[in-house]
């Protein structure tokens, strides 16, 4: 049985959107439908042997993403219901059991980025008739989380409002200014209340940022601080957190990559129980008394945290002076600035710096409830910003999305949730600024455990003032090195292990290992760590008795009922032997690119490989050189076109190297390519776009040219290709599709050969199956008529720009083949690319 549900109305709904936003409501990414089907009378049930299947399949025309609310929900024991993408089943949420129920019996689930999903319930046939499984809301997305449904664009209604509003012009993802945690050093205090951070979905159609705090009892109650106007209180049920949602690398604020789309975690907490709010100072309803609308609050998440997710519980402080945040003299150094941590367009996590004291203040109908806080415009400089580094750092500030995210003062803790105000993505002056709702304010709120922060933070009633945070164990320790690689003439090795503890954790660590391989041992220096001392050294001996393999020695550390395990790869080699045995390109190869991908045969107990690429046999001038490849393949950029070149590769591992293969050689064609690595990632619905070079030093004079491009890219429809050189510029590929359709076409993946000379145009190409632009064909006019005569030296830029949001990719690689007059010497010496 299949539910199917038509097209959305998107251009009211980014109206209503816009709205909201800006009266202070939260972000809403999907529309609920509702629904009534019963596992025991809608669906469809199958059975074989023993085992019963339900399955309920979802459709919804140009959805971004599905998501579901089972508004009853208990299994028997040996029940599981599992939800995915019908055509990929990677994209899965669940298993979800009767370990999952919770005393108001509902299950709100994560999205899965599909318009087609199926629901399925499997369970033993003796315990069909204890199912009760009620699906009472289907959710169609249409934006957030790096998805977006085609023809979803925010319209510029110059709306005034004290609430959020988006930096990017379609309202999809967050403002390139914002800055990843991902730029934090490792050793960064900001990386603790980092953790504590998490977007989430509210009833499966609005969502918000929230953050875990301590409490008095430092117990690791999830109590889960957000802002009273995401309206948790009308469905603590519905709530969805996803915890870890960040880029896994620091992108450089303000550049193109800054906001594309990452991948989305599946470390999520599904519902929890209200505990306490204070006034929400948007709602004149709610707001009758200003001095109390600080819009805090507080809910306890259910269930209990995966310990891999690495979690920490923020300190906080209840003061009511504002915070000092004042920067030091480093420019590369956050030291002393306060901060938020958010979630803009329930994206991934950025963090936001302040370098001036907080300022009371108040929102809407909020009296001197807030925190009046100016965003850094002048952003530090992190050691995690890539290089080359720039000057200076556009600022970064919040969007929606970001409500009820946390602020914190200079010592990372806790002091208010985010309410509004203006800052967005350019903002000077005033407009650099927002509004945190006073934990100082909401700790006695109005008087009860339910309109004050006071019960569940202090609950023991010390009267504290301010407490520190607390992660996932008292204790944690890294291991150096990370891993070990030894000789099996070798008789031991010694790893570093350093621990680091929390406030006031004075208890013994007992230090201990296993799986390592037999017949060697495993002995710490000191075996017991007992605070402050941090240090150990972990002795494997007996290592060259042990054969030659892969292993996993568990590292572990144990403190009364608290455990922390570390895993520790150790590889075992023993001497290289055999000849290695190159593959491609072939040994006299001609006609090979100016990037070729250069493979080799695995030999047996390497660990990496050297590649080495010269112009001459004897390799007295070698161009290229790449140790630790731990493949069996490299691609070699930068070569030169019509150059013989001749490459080998030498093994290595734990014992030292191999026998270097034998020599091949290969000849370039008069082809200019560059691959960029890693391949160059394409802004989502960015017009602006990204560019590649290569850069020439010929003065050989063109009679035509013929450009060929790769790219990975779903929905090829939404990509445009500028060719550019001098003042010569030519839009090669526009949009394939469009305007004939409104999205152009709908396939993935380019491997194209533009030629002027081919007789089908790219415009109306668009093949069923990937790569939906392949073969020979014809750019967009001009096409590459502006390049004749033009000499070959110089920059020659690819500019890649996708004009619709919701499909992603990269610029795998482009090449230039040139038709040069017949009087210059072609490609002299001097060719360069990037």
């Amino acid at each position: 049985m299949t539910a199917r549900f038509g097209s959305l109305d998107l251009q009211t709904i980014a109206e209503e959107d816009a709205l909201r936003e800006a009266s202070g409501q939260p972000m809403r990414f999907a529309i609920a439908h509702d629904s009534t089907v019963d596992a025991r009378n809608g669906g469809s049930w199958e059975s074989k042997g023993g085992q019963s299947v339900w399955r309920y399949r979802v459709q919804a025309d140009n959805a971004a993403s599905l998501n579901f609310g089972f508004t009853h929900f208990r299994l028997p024991p040996s029940a599981q219901v599992y939800i995915y993408a019908s055509k990929d089943h990677a994209q899965l949420a669940g298993p979800y059991s009767a370990a999952t129920h919770n005393a108001l019996g509902q299950l709100w689930t994560p999205i899965i980025a599909a318009s087609d999903v199926v629901i399925e319930l499997d369970v033993a046939s003796g315990e069909r008739d204890q199912v009760e499984l009620v699906l009472g809301k289907i959710n169609q997305g249409y934006r957030g989380f790096g998805t977006q449904s085609k023809g979803y664009v925010q319209p510029a209604l110059n709306l005034t409002g004290e609430g959020k509003s988006a930096c990017s012009p379609d309202a999809i993802r967050s403002g390139s200014c914002n800055m990843d945690v991902a730029c934090l050093d490792p050793s960064d205090p900001w990386n603790n209340p980092r953790r504590s951070v998490g977007a989430y979905t509210i009833a499966g159609t609005d969502t918000c940022t929230g953050s875990l705090v301590n409490n008095t009892a430092n117990d690791r109650s999830m109590l889960f601080m957000t802002a009273s106007h995401c309206n948790v209180v009308a469905n603590p049920a519905g709530i969805v957190v996803y915890w870890n949602y960040e880029s896994p690398t620091c992108r450089l604020p303000g550049s193109g990559a800054s906001g594309t789309p990452v991948t989305r975690p599946n470390t999520t907490s599904s519902g929890s129980t209200f505990l306490g709010r204070t006034r929400n100072p948007f709602n004149s309803g709610d707001c009758t008394n200003g001095a109390v609308c600080s819009d805090n609050t507080v809910v306890r998440l259910n269930g209990t945290p995966d310990p891999a997710w690495n979690l920490y519980w923020a300190g906080w402080d209840r003061s009511a002076t504002g915070a000092v945040c004042t920067p030091g003299p480093n420019p590369n150094s956050d030291v002393g600035e306060c901060a938020a941590i958010h979630h803009p367009g329930v994206d991934e996590k950025r963090i936001t710096f302040v370098e001036q004291n907080f300022e009371v203040g108040g929102i809407s109908g909020g009296t001197n409830t807030h925190w009046h806080a100016y965003w850094d415009p002048t952003p530090p400089i992190l050691p995690g910003i890539p290089a080359p580094q720039p000057p200076s750092l556009p600022p970064g500030v919040t969007e929606p999305g970001s409500s009820g995210s946390p602020l914190y003062n200079a010592s990372q803790h806790f002091v208010g949730v985010l309410s509004g105000g203006p800052s967005s993505c350019g903002a000077t002056g005033a407009n650099l600024s927002d509004f945190y709702g006073q934990l100082a304010v909401a700790w006695e709120g109005e008087g009860t455990a339910a309109t004050r922060m006071k019960d569940w933070l202090d609950p023991s009633n010390t009267g504290a003032t301010a407490i520190d945070g607390i992660g996932m164990s008292p204790f944690t320790f890294a291991l150096s090195p990370t891993s070990v690689s030894v000789c099996n003439t070798t008789n031991s090795a010694a790893i570093n292990l350093a621990a680091t503890y929390d406030q006031g954790f004075s208890n013994p660590v007992n230090l201990t290992a296993t799986g390592n391989p037999a017949p060697s041992t495993a002995g710490f220096a000191p075996a017991t760590l007992t605070p402050p001392t941090a240090a150990s050294v972990l002795t494997l001996g007996g290592l060259s008795g042990v054969a030659p393999g892969s292993y996993t020695v568990v590292v572990t550390g144990t403190s009364g009922s608290d455990v922390v395990n570390k895993n520790l790869p150790l590889t075992v080699a023993a001497a290289l032997s055999g000849s290695m045995n190159l593959q491609s390109p072939a040994d006299g190869a001609t006609s090979v690119g100016t990037s070729p991908t250069l493979t080799w045969a695995a030999l047996t107990g390497a660990a990496s490989y050297t590649v080495e690429v010269a112009t001459d046999a004897v390799f007295a001038n070698i161009v290229v050189s790449q140790a630790g490849v731990t493949g069996t393949s490299h691609v070699a950029t930068g070569l030169n076109p019509s150059t013989t070149y001749y490459w080998r590769v030498k093994p290595t591992n734990g014992c030292g190297d191999g026998t270097v293969s034998a020599t091949f050689s290969f000849t370039t064609a008069n082809i200019i390519c560059h691959a960029p690595s890693p391949a160059l990632a394409i802004p989502d619905g960015n017009a602006t776009g990204v560019n590649d070079t290569i850069t020439l030093t010929d003065t050989s004079v063109l009679t035509g040219l013929t450009v060929s491009i790769k790219a990975a890219h779903t929905w090829v429809g939404d990509l445009k290709f500028t060719l550019s050189k001098d003042a010569a510029t030519s839009a090669l590929i526009d949009r394939p599709g469009v305007p004939a359709s409104t999205f152009g076409c709908s396939g993935n993946d380019y491997d194209v050969i533009l030629d002027d000379a081919a007789g089908s145009p790219v415009e109306t190409a668009c093949a069923a199956t990937a790569p939906a632009i392949t073969g020979t064909l014809s750019p967009n006019a001009p096409g590459l008529a502006p390049f004749t005569g033009l000499s070959l030296a110089g920059t020659w830029t690819l500019n890649v720009s996708d004009n619709a949001g919701g499909d992603t990719g990269s610029l795998t690689e482009w090449c230039l083949i040139p038709q040069l007059a017949p009087s210059d010497v072609i490609f002299k010496d001097g060719f360069e690319t990037p």
